[in-house]
């Protein structure tokens, strides 16, 4: 009979939250914060004619001249036919050049032109401004010990 008590009790007794709210708390935090930088700069990024997944992408190939689309697919995040979708656009506005790879004739590399280089500086001072707004307040040594923890936490994450 005791038993049958002891189940009563945990049947009508809901189970512990497994999840932390402080946690899920966090996370969602964190993507606000993603997702309002993103809407924040695209509107700033417009009158360039750019986006900051183009804004990406450019930051990427001019980091990594020559990079193969599948390798900056992978750095940026997208999937390959994005990527490639959002090359042969950058390519049609004169911001990237393509070429076969010297290694292997069937890759395409890409490089940036002046022109894409141009628009690029000029994309990276906006993103650089939003980055000195949204950071306005928070010491260095805070900033350096957020970006070692996010390291860390996206090294977790992108880890098989």
């Amino acid at each position: 009979m005791d038993s049958l008590k002891s189940k009563k009790q945990s049947a009508a007794k809901p189970a512990a939250d497994p999840v932390n709210r402080p946690i899920l708390e966090r996370i969602s935090k964190m993507k606000a914060v993603l997702q309002g930088c993103r809407v924040v700069l695209d509107e700033e990024l417009q009158p360039l004619g750019i986006t900051t997944s183009q804004l990406r992408m450019l930051w990427s190939i001019a980091e990594n001249p020559g990079i193969s689309g599948a390798k900056m697919a992978r750095l940026c995040s997208v999937t390959p036919q994005s990527g490639q979708a959002t090359l042969a656009m950058m390519e049609a506005q004169g911001w990237v050049r393509r070429r076969p790879s010297e290694a292997t004739h069937r890759v395409l590399v890409a490089e940036l032109t002046s022109k894409g280089q141009r628009v690029l500086v000029k994309a990276r001072e906006l993103a650089k401004a939003l980055d000195r707004r949204l950071w306005h307040g928070i010491t260095e040594r805070d900033l350096s010990g957020f970006d070692t923890a996010l390291r860390s936490a996206l090294e977790k994450v992108t880890r098989p």
